[in-house]
């Protein structure tokens, strides 16, 4: 009786969440790009569980998405109900962000996919987008050990000509616009217009909302394998095979801060030079100041053999040029007059 009314109650799941929130993705570049979902813990766990759960490839990833120091191991306790925000890559097709690649998950005893929608990825997506990217006709027939493709939303679009780092932020219960767009630095307008939302009653519950992050300026070329290099405010990652370091800071004047990371590259012996030239001693992060003019040495990015470097002037720090010689002659003038003035005065008395 138990289980003929299982698949009854998996199509009425079906038609409840068949409103499943997709990002919008219309970017018809075929490559990925760097985008983060908000994953909120279910239960106690660390950084390696979640590591695992949603197959980010290195641990330094996952630390640099949540700004935590690089010493920070895989057994780090993350307690019940808090955001970590998980690195993927998304993929644009037929106007629809999702991973690419990752998460995989392999099907445990007890599973269904409702259960791994909504407890296991703690609602990321829907199981009816789980059964369509898997090609699963019925919902009811997975076996254990199954290796399911999790498409995770996300998007790689410009917003308002912007490059920017899409988000997906969990919707907490009584949620507006407003102070999700508060708490990320964006405003309502572009909230509801890349979401497709009229008004917070438009907002649902436990379901991801789109949130474009400002991304640091930087000095990438456009013909480095990591173009368009974007971090978001309060993040760092590794790039040039791991051999270089870059962060933001909105504080650092929303330029990106790149410096090498000492790591062992992934793909090269040793990491390549990362000197500037025409600035003798000045690697990537290093700067060197003469009166109110400062040089800094920035990541150019990188291809096959070679991490690119620029030499970037800054002479924001210099004051106001003086006045000049007429403006000079003419506070001059002012002050004679004013003596005349004052001797006329004490003559007359």
């Amino acid at each position: 009786m138990g289980f003929a009314l299982l698949p009854v109650l998996v199509s009425v799941l079906t038609i409840q969440y068949a409103a499943a929130q997709s990002f919008n993705c219309s970017s018809s570049d075929p490559s990925t790009c760097h985008a983060l979902v908000g994953y909120i813990t279910v239960n106690n766990t660390n950084l390696g569980a979640i590591q695992s759960l949603f197959s980010v490839k290195n641990l330094r990833s996952l630390l640099g998405a949540n700004n935590l120091p690089l010493n920070t191991t895989r057994s780090y306790a993350i307690p019940a109900q808090q955001v970590i925000k998980v690195p993927i890559n998304c993929l644009c097709n037929n106007n629809t962000g999702t991973s690419s690649g990752a998460p995989i998950y392999t099907v445990q005893p007890g599973d269904g996919l409702y259960h791994i929608a909504a407890e296991v990825f703690s609602r990321l997506l829907l199981f009816p987008q789980i059964a369509a990217a898997n090609n699963i006709r019925d919902a009811n027939l997975i076996t254990i050990g199954d290796k399911l493709k999790i498409p995770l939303p996300c998007s790689c679009d410009e917003v308002d000509g912007q490059k920017v780092v899409h988000y997906a932020h969990m919707v907490k219960s009584g949620s507006s616009l407003g102070e999700i767009a508060q708490e990320f630095g964006t405003n309502e307008e572009t909230l509801a217009r890349i979401n497709g939302i009229k008004a917070d009653s438009d907002l649902k519950a436990d379901q991801p909302i789109d949130v474009p992050l400002k991304a640091c300026n930087s000095s990438i070329s456009g013909d480095s394998f990591d173009f368009p290099l974007l971090v978001a405010n309060g993040t760092y990652l590794f790039t040039a095979n791991g051999c270089v370091k870059c962060m933001c800071d909105a504080a650092n004047n929303w330029t990106l801060h790149c410096e090498p990371s000492q790591n062992k590259p992934s793909k090269w012996d040793t990491c390549p030079s990362m000197k500037c030239q025409g600035a003798e001693g000045l690697s990537i992060g290093n700067s060197t100041a003469a009166g109110c003019n400062r040089s800094t040495c920035s990541y150019a990015g990188f291809n096959n053999s070679t991490i690119m470097t620029t030499l970037v002037q800054d002479s924001s720090s210099c004051s106001t040029s003086p006045p000049s010689n007429d403006v000079s002659r003419i506070n001059s003038n002012w002050d004679c007059l004013f003596i005349l003035v004052l001797l006329g005065f004490h003559l007359f008395q």
